[in-house]
């Protein structure tokens, strides 16, 4: 499967996954965060509900809810395979099964796989991840909006994920 199918079936499986979970059509991001300081993870929910993008907490605790938001304690392959980006804290033991499902990761910039990932550069349409340098709601919250900011770039975004798809591939 090429990158234009690959990007074109993320597109319409993510539809498929907005009338199952009732998500809001009218976003067009699907995205996950994992995060193990729940603290962080509260204050940020409140932040992230004025974005346009539906958002799956992988989560045992619920800690408030908005219409674009579900929580999983656990996330399926095959509902993996059609999220757009994720973000997460220390708990990236599962970073590289994300990127193996061309995932773009939103994470710490002193991150495990620092080998592997560097902040991306639309100018150059290179590297493959966006960074936060803090571990606090602003710099996260900053990375995510360049990334948002980004996608809205056809070409910008197709680039982000063919690097993340060439890292196992």
């Amino acid at each position: 499967m090429g990158l234009t199918e690959i990007l074109n079936e993320k597109k319409k499986q993510a539809e498929s996954i907005k009338n199952k979970y009732k998500l809001l059509k009218k976003n067009k991001i699907v995205w996950i965060i994992v995060m193990e300081d729940k603290d962080l993870l509260k204050n940020l929910l409140d932040w992230l509900s004025i974005l346009p993008v539906d958002l799956i907490v992988l989560s045992k605790e619920e800690f408030w809810q908005y219409e674009s938001m579900i929580y999983m304690d656990d996330i399926s392959d095959s509902l993996l395979f059609w999220v757009d980006f994720i973000v997460c804290d220390n708990c990236m033991a599962k970073l590289s099964d994300y990127l193996k499902k061309w995932i773009v990761p939103i994470v710490s910039k002193d991150n495990y796989l620092n080998n592997l990932l560097n902040e991306f550069n639309p100018v150059k349409s290179e590297w493959n991840a966006f960074f936060y340098t803090e571990n606090n709601v602003w710099s996260i919250f900053y990375a995510i909006v360049r990334y948002l900011e980004n996608h809205k770039f056809p070409y910008d975004n197709r680039n982000l994920v063919k690097n993340v798809l060439d890292i196992y591939y």
